[in-house]
């Protein structure tokens, strides 16, 4: 899956990235590494059925249009729009032809490239920032949906044929006012299709060969587009940097969503108490991860009270001394909301986790890439895109690699750099022995740079 950003925020021209089963985001502070995460996750949520996409929510808030348009400076100013995409490439079937290729003269062979491109042009809408026209790519066949005066049309291509054709609505207010989700899409598109017969019933001079190819055309992309949705939305988790903070007593009944992590901490009590088995598999991760950092041995919930709804504690032993994880301060309650998320991936889930090395010692940072690269490589197959400034935890992810326990295929790192007005994104492609191929020159800058501020250099 590759990602597309357009000048949106500090991205003015053009940046495509791989999104691979961990991809990890490195470059200086202020370099766009957030924005390209909260870029990623309001696609991921469009495309989920359940979520409603927005630039504000916790732990992304990027404001108004203004705020999101990118900035060129002087005479240029600001842009008047931006664009967010994603493809995805899909195996051809060797099947019986479709809808679609009954009507196709271009011989089957010529079709090869089955990349799915999904893209959104974003304009300001009473300051906010609302996508005004999709355009969805099969190859050299596209939709385009957009509004135009007062009405909502459906541009419908074939390339390969020289085929074109419009498809027109009425419903401009609901396309700017609904929500931003992929269902609605799908609305809006078999609104356009049903316009196109009504119209053609209705009219003499409609051709009824272009109304019924471009439903073909539809029909095929949608197919697609849905295999899409199903692929990468089950479930998009995000984790801010800052974590909760390490609290004496516990509430159980904690239920609003935080990038901090609070209502993980609280399904951790509730899951002691409602399911011993599955707290047993929580707690035999967390334990396994103490001991190999050092952190602490053994870890339990301590229910005060009967009720599901009492406060519980969390006692941590190292040393052969049980303490309150209160006393030993703040390392342990930052890893318990990761370990309590990834313990809930399903397949095809999405995690975007900012600088998971926080309040952690370099050993701690390093087993974290352990814990992920188990995770990645299991059968759930869930995606982690990571914004990390520790050499400790991408180098033993590289380690992971020349042990064999992921592909270097599997891994994709991606460099920020900054210039005035513009971002760049740079992939940085690993060997069979997790060594990077030619790594921009400012990247290892980056990395003794840091190391030198540690030190007060």
């Amino acid at each position: 899956m590759e990602l597309l950003l357009e000048k949106f925020r500090c991205f003015g021209d053009t940046q495509t990235a791989r999104i691979a089963p961990i991809t990890i985001l490195v470059g200086e502070n202020s370099t766009g590494k957030s924005s390209f995460l909260a870029g990623l996750r309001y696609i991921l949520d469009f495309l989920s059925r359940d979520t409603d996409a927005t630039f504000n929510k916790d732990p992304f808030y990027l404001g108004g249009f203004k705020d999101m348009a990118h900035y060129r400076g002087g005479k240029y100013g600001r842009d008047t729009s931006f664009k967010i995409g994603i493809s995805q490439n899909f195996p051809r079937r060797s099947a019986t032809k479709t809808n679609l290729e009954l009507f196709s003269k271009s011989e089957t062979n010529k079709r090869r490239n089955t990349d799915l491109n999904f893209s959104m042009i974003f304009t300001e809408v009473s300051g906010e920032a609302k996508p005004t026209q999709y355009k969805i790519a099969l190859g050299d066949r596209s939709i385009t949906i957009f509004q135009e005066n007062s009405e909502i049309k459906a541009l419908v291509c074939d390339n390969l044929e020289g085929f074109e054709h419009t498809l027109t609505s009425s419903r401009r207010s609901l396309f700017i006012t609904s929500r931003n989700d992929m269902l609605t899409l799908e609305y809006f598109l078999r609104d356009l299709v049903f316009s196109g017969r009504e119209k053609q019933s209705n009219s003499e001079k409609a051709s009824p060969s272009a109304i019924d190819k471009s439903a073909a055309i539809v029909e095929e992309i949608w197919d697609k587009f849905r295999r899409l949705s199903a692929r990468k939305t089950s479930n998009v988790f995000a984790l801010a940097p800052v974590r909760t903070q390490p609290l004496r007593n516990y509430d159980p009944t904690q239920l609003s969503q935080s990038s901090e992590g609070d209502q993980l901490i609280a399904r951790i009590g509730r899951l002691a108490r409602v399911d011993p088995d599955g707290w047993k598999g929580v707690k035999a991760n967390l334990e396994n991860y103490g001991r190999i950092t050092g952190l602490f041995e053994s870890i339990k919930i301590q229910k005060l009270g009967r009720g599901e709804s009492d406060p519980f504690r969390i006692l941590v032993k190292n040393s052969g001394r049980e303490s309150n994880i209160i006393d030993v301060g703040y390392g342990i309650s930052q890893v318990l909301p990761f370990f309590m998320m990834i313990s809930e991936l399903k397949n095809g889930s999405t995690m975007l986790l900012q600088q998971p090395e926080v309040h952690l010692h370099p050993s701690a940072q390093a087993a974290l890439g352990d814990v992920i690269t188990n995770v990645a490589s299991s059968r759930r197959s869930p995606s982690f895109v990571i914004e990390t400034h520790s050499d400790f935890f991408i180098d033993r992810i590289r380690m992971a690699i020349r042990k064999g326990s992921i592909s270097n295929k599997d891994v994709e790192i991606l460099f920020f750099e900054k210039d005035r007005f513009n971002t760049s994104i740079t992939s940085i492609k690993l060997d069979k022995e997790g060594e990077m191929v030619d790594p921009p020159d400012k990247y290892r800058s980056f990395f003794i740079h840091e190391s030198l501020a540690v030190l007060g250099l």
